[in-house]
């Protein structure tokens, strides 16, 4: 409901952004990632510390609350009150995700971890899917009743209903069995300043390095395919100056249908990487994903936009980069000491975070540059086979 949540109502705001002349989904893309690189110690040190279904309680119960200021300030059809309280989102988003993670191992042990992290990240990336494009979907339908002026209502609406969502979601968690802290480390200044600290305990022992360089990289791609699938809806559906929010949203659901395809692949190739990892972890699955990830980028970078082989091939990279991922995931949080886990899933965030950030710095750059979309495809497809050359040489000594 968190993924859901944030991204539903992150491309409502890129679709206001661009109805009104502003161009939101670099900033926005950015701001969504910040936090995690600000703040990742201060959240890990949180998850560690302190009982995590609490700790997600809290957070869930922020959710409610921001999301109601941010339909209020649709509402009052102010841009930037929402953009604020979205700015909140983000921060919360931070804290979430520790406490999230930290509680699979707590609840399934070691035997079941591979399962359980594939379905934690199935349904983080079916809830994100979800979000894009049911949020624009009733935007859409909204539109059709109300007119094509009234956009800052259509977006309120779904909001409002996040926001109901979001408080049905805190009364279930109430549900969610507790477990003892596992550190009594006490609050310092310095967790502000900490992130060296977490990145060197991470980056000292191998399993952890190597496993969240491979993790680290899924992201990077994510963040990167999901600008360059906006730049090909762009190039698809031009939106002038004088663009209604129809028109916006024509465009809009372009992107949205883009990333159905892959992300709908991602969550097939993440259902059978948890069932082959149920019982065991294995680096096969990591190999096989990887050089298919590769494969799927390439293919991008040749075959037709618009054609049914281009969005099998959106499925197909989707589907080998969640395949890719699981058994990453499952080896970073079963191999991490149970007293440190939160702190190395905050470190781990915040590897994921820069570069997600470099993904929009690196897209925004290849853009600039005039390369095509295929052309950028055919650049991930290099980066990827390189990756995927580095975890087949390391995974096969852990697992």
């Amino acid at each position: 409901m968190n993924s859901l949540n944030e991204k539903g109502v992150q491309f409502l705001l890129i679709a206001l952004g661009i109805w009104m002349a502003k161009e939101l989904q670099y900033p926005l893309s950015v701001l969504i990632v910040l936090p995690f690189v600000l703040f990742s110690p201060l959240g890990g040190w949180l998850a560690d510390r302190y009982c995590k279904t609490r700790l997600l309680q809290a957070m869930v119960l922020l959710q409610v609350i921001v999301l109601a200021g941010m339909t209020a300030g649709l509402f009052m059809h102010n841009l930037w009150v929402a953009i604020s309280f979205f700015t909140i989102f983000c921060v919360q988003a931070m804290f979430f995700s520790p406490a999230k993670k930290g509680l699979v191992k707590d609840i399934v042990g070691s035997e079941n971890i591979g399962f359980a992290s594939g379905i934690l990240e199935i349904s983080s990336m079916l809830a994100l899917l979800i979000g894009q494009i049911g949020a624009l979907s009733v935007v859409y339908i909204l539109l059709c009743k109300w007119g094509s002026t009234a956009g800052f209502e259509a977006a309120a609406w779904p909001c409002a209903c996040a926001t109901g969502g979001a408080l049905l979601v805190f009364i279930l968690s109430l549900t969610i069995p507790r477990f003892k802290a596992q550190s009594s480390r006490p609050f310092k200044w310095s967790l502000f300043w900490e992130h060296f600290t977490q990145l060197k305990m991470l980056w000292r022992n191998p399993v952890l390095r190597n496993s969240e360089v491979g993790i680290g990289y899924f992201w990077f791609i994510a963040g990167t395919m999901m600008l360059i699938a906006l730049q090909m809806a762009s190039a698809a559906h031009p939106v002038h100056s004088s663009a209604d929010f129809m028109e916006v949203l024509g465009q809009q659901k372009d992107s949205a249908l883009l990333m159905a395809w892959i992300s709908g692949g991602s969550i097939l190739g993440g259902v059978l990487a948890s069932v082959v990892c149920a019982k065991k972890i294995r680096a096969w699955v990591a190999n096989a994903g990887g050089i298919g990830m590769t494969i799927g980028c390439i293919l991008l970078a040749f075959v037709p936009y618009g054609t049914t082989l281009f969005f099998l091939s959106l499925s197909f990279t989707g589907f080998m980069a969640a395949g890719y991922l699981v058994p990453l995931n499952a080896l970073l949080q079963d191999r991490a000491d149970n007293d440190k886990r939160g702190d190395v899933i905050a470190a781990g965030n915040l590897v994921d975070c820069f570069l997600g950030i470099m993904s929009v710095v690196v897209q925004f750059a290849m853009k600039e540059a005039g390369l095509s979309p295929q052309a950028q495809c055919a650049l991930l497809a290099v980066s990827s086979a390189v990756v995927a050359l580095f975890i087949f040489r390391k995974m096969k000594k852990y697992v």
